[in-house]
């Protein structure tokens, strides 16, 4: 069993686990593995053991970006589709 980080050791983190990444962006826990699940929301899985990492920055750049088109009026699957449109930064 791994313990917790600090917010400070976090926020010095290259990459960071779903649980940290919702103390990062204030998103509930099911809306960010419903993103990953999509493929909305990128991550890298560096062993074995199967824990998701997310980079940090693009991660919650991302996160930004998803809220900003939905307060414009669109759906997850135009989300989706917009960012399945063009080179994904």
């Amino acid at each position: 069993m791994s313990r917790r980080r600090s917010l400070e050791k976090v926020m010095q983190s290259e990459l960071v686990t779903v649980s940290e990444l919702v103390q990062l962006s204030g998103m509930r826990y099911s809306t960010l593995k419903y993103y990953t699940e999509i493929g909305l929301l990128p991550f890298v899985q560096l062993d074995a053991g199967l824990v998701r990492r997310y980079p940090r920055i693009r991660a919650l750049e991302r996160l930004e970006d998803i809220r900003s088109l939905k307060d414009k009026g669109l759906t997850i699957q135009q989300i989706v589709e917009h960012y399945s449109a063009g080179p994904v930064g």
